[in-house]
């Protein structure tokens, strides 16, 4: 009696234990008690099927979960987590029964789990197996179809695709075609012909996109139609290649550049065209240094078959260097290609454009027109002739430096100038003939000559 009534405690035990898990099949998302038995299908050798479960604790307490397996050749569980498994109230988790296998015929396994068993079947049919060569080697063709990438727009990829007999069987091969304006066989595929045991046979798709964007097609043999994909890129606009003309490296000068490309355009674009100046003299500015009629920035167009930029119908565009010492540096953007080149203006003595003098009541009064890209003037000398062209006095000497600095600082112009220069004169000032200016830089001294009043 003790013994028997030992065993009738075990048993009650045991039992809640058992119901504490819940096994379901999965469906479009909706989940239901899981069948006695479940037919996987019929796939071809080397397809696969599968089924979508779902383990649920239905018990008020957290529950481990220990058991979990698919007894049969042929399949497999995957998606678990590793057993024990530990699941809290109403907490589940989802997996997969996957059947795969080589060999024709009929296959079955039990699906076991805590408190729940399944009888899967499925059966492999006679067919040829399809296999596609991919980059990461030969796979299997699935339902997921075949991605054959990116390719520009106009080229062409091929991927190669064989038909093997894997069964004991003699096959025929069924029909073969590939839908989608992208998509072509390169040459005739082997439908119809007779593959014995262990035959094999290709054949080669090209994907071929016409312009950019995603492309899909599909390759239909027998039965079973994979989807194709893949994806144009656009055609890429030629490199940009500048070239630049100027006699001479210094302030004052004209100057060409243009932009060459390194192949001639697959197709249309705009381009820009941009001159940036660094100046010498930090936070210099000048008007002066422009790239065309106006402005540091121009666009062109470019047309399929264009080998170099069109600038209102010239090859060269024109640019200044202006009056001011620094680096000009021109950039030609072109499809998110760049190349740039830059030339520095150094540094020099003051350039004197007009100099000149008037007389007046009891005064002198000279007037220098110049540029200093240094932006740096220093000291003036002022020396005055007679009509014979002697020296009246010593020359004058002024420091300038000071004026100049603020000048140039509150300056938008360059390195543009007027000195305007007033000496009071007593006595007979028709006697002073002419005068001579120079001005010193930080680059040298710059002489107007002798100027005649």
């Amino acid at each position: 009696m003790r013994a028997a009534f030992r065993l009738a405690l075990i048993a009650c035990l045991a039992a809640p234990a058992s119901a504490q898990f819940s096994l379901y099949l999965v469906n479009g998302g909706v989940e239901q008690p899981a069948p006695a038995v479940l037919d996987l299908g019929g796939v071809y050798p080397t397809e696969t099927a599968s089924a979508l479960f779902r383990i649920r604790n239905t018990s008020a307490q957290p529950a481990s979960l220990d058991l979990l397996q698919a007894r049969g050749p042929g399949f497999a569980v995957t998606g678990a987590p590793a057993l024990p498994a530990g699941l809290d109230p109403q907490r589940s988790f989802d997996f997969a029964v996957v059947f795969q296998a080589t060999a024709t015929g009929s296959y079955s396994a039990s699906l076991d789990t805590v408190g729940a068993s399944v009888l899967l079947t499925a059966r492999v049919l006679p067919s040829l197996t399809v296999q596609v060569q991919t980059p990461a080697g030969a796979q299997t063709l699935g339902a997921a179809g075949v991605d054959f990438g990116s390719v520009q727009a106009g080229g062409s990829v091929a991927r190669h695709f064989t038909l093997t007999n894997f069964t004991g069987f003699v096959l025929t091969a069924p029909g073969i075609a590939v839908q989608g304006g992208a998509f072509t066989l390169a040459s005739p595929p082997p439908a119809g012909k007779v593959f014995q045991p262990g035959d094999s046979a290709g054949f080669d798709i090209v994907f071929q996109p016409a312009a950019a964007g995603a492309a899909s097609g599909a390759l239909a043999i027998g039965d079973r139609t994979y989807p194709l994909a893949g994806s144009g890129l656009p055609v890429p606009l030629p490199h940009p290649a500048l070239a630049m003309q100027l006699a001479q490296a210094q302030s004052g000068q004209n100057g060409t550049v243009s932009v060459g490309f390194d192949a001639p355009a697959q197709t249309s674009g705009t381009g820009v065209l941009t001159l940036d100046f660094q100046p010498l003299a930090q936070g210099a500015t000048d008007p002066a240094i422009q790239l065309g009629i106006a402005g540091r920035s121009i666009s062109f167009p470019v047309a399929a078959g264009d080998s170099q930029a069109n600038f209102g119908g010239q090859a060269t565009v024109n640019f200044q260097t202006g009056t001011t010492a620094g680096k000009l540096v021109f950039t030609a953007s072109l499809g998110g290609a760049t190349d740039q080149k830059s030339v520095v203006i150094p540094a020099a003595p003051v350039s004197i454009a007009l100099a000149g003098g008037k007389r007046g009541a009891g005064s002198l009064e000279l007037d220098i027109t110049g540029y200093d890209n240094a932006r740096s003037i220093g000291t003036v000398v002022y020396t005055f002739y007679d009509a014979a062209g002697n020296a009246l006095g010593a020359p004058i000497q002024v420091d300038n430096t000071a004026d100049f600095a603020a000048f140039f600082a509150s300056s938008n112009d360059g390195g543009n100038f007027l000195l305007r220069a007033v000496f009071p004169v007593s006595g007979d000032a028709s006697r002073i003939a002419a005068f001579e200016v120079q001005l010193t830089n930080s680059a040298g001294m710059a002489d107007t000559g002798r100027v005649k009043f």
